[in-house]
């Protein structure tokens, strides 16, 4: 079975599972704070405007530190413990297929998963707030600036990606969602209380977001620092996920 074939099949296995619609109206969510928060700012101080830009940039902090960021792992539990859940591992491994291909379709997976999500929260800004430029008017309302957040928001998710790394062994070590999910919720709490710090740029998880919206370069580290801590993580996240599932023993 080549390595195409094996990512065609946990698409799916994903379409007979509710947790890809859960997590389609899950992120959501987060175009619709933005948008009650807009509703909010207007009736409470109707002198305050703000633009499409910086609903965007709001949604980028939503998206990568708070809301998806939850989501995202308990993607990344559900598919790399779903076979120990399910109890199919031993019958999958038999496949033709190497531990480490297996892996890399999962990862694969993982992030076309969290692409198609960040696609979603930006279209979910893109329609909420055409509503309320409709009802109320919004500054700087354009589908052009709409398209250069998309491109910020993808990378904002090529980021998450390869830090979530770490969440996909605790999936294997632990062969459950619990674990991962119950870290998440400290990496967040953690993400609230940096992501206004200059010491944030030095944690991995709001340092890939200080990176995207270059706020590394109004802290006291410099950005190679902050790079070297993030590609660290991710690596250790990867080599640990690897090397424990080849070791794993299924009798």
């Amino acid at each position: 079975m080549t390595l195409a074939r094996f990512i065609f099949c946990e698409w799916l296995k994903l379409k007979r599972s509710k947790i890809v619609l859960f997590s389609a109206v899950s992120v959501c969510t987060t175009p619709f704070m933005l948008f009650i928060e807009a509703l909010q700012t207007h009736f409470e101080h109707p002198e305050q405007s703000f633009t499409l830009a910086d609903i965007y940039s709001n949604g980028l902090l939503y998206g990568m530190l708070l809301i998806n960021m939850m989501i995202y792992v308990a993607i990344t539990a559900y598919l790399f413990s779903r076979e120990y859940t399910q109890r199919t591992l031993k019958t999958i491994l038999p496949i033709p297929i190497s531990r480490s291909s297996f892996l890399t379709s999962k990862f694969l997976v993982q992030f076309i998963w969290i692409m198609i999500l960040m696609g979603i929260t930006w279209m979910g800004i893109f329609l909420l707030f055409g509503l309320y430029h409709i009802m109320i008017g919004l500054d700087g309302f354009q589908i052009t600036i709409a398209f250069v957040w998309l491109i910020k928001m993808l990378l904002g998710g090529i980021f998450m990606f390869i830090t979530l790394s770490p969440f996909a062994y605790l999936s294997l070590k632990s062969k459950g969602i619990v674990v991962p999910v119950i870290v998440s919720a400290v990496i967040v709490m953690g993400n609230a209380a940096l992501s206004n710090q200059d010491l944030g740029a030095l944690y991995p998880w709001t340092g890939t977001y200080f990176i995207m919206m270059k706020k590394t370069l109004s802290t006291n580290y410099p950005i190679w620092l902050s790079l070297t801590i993030i590609i660290l993580i991710a690596m250790i996240g990867f080599i640990c996920t690897y090397t424990y599932f080849k070791k794993e023993d299924l009798k």
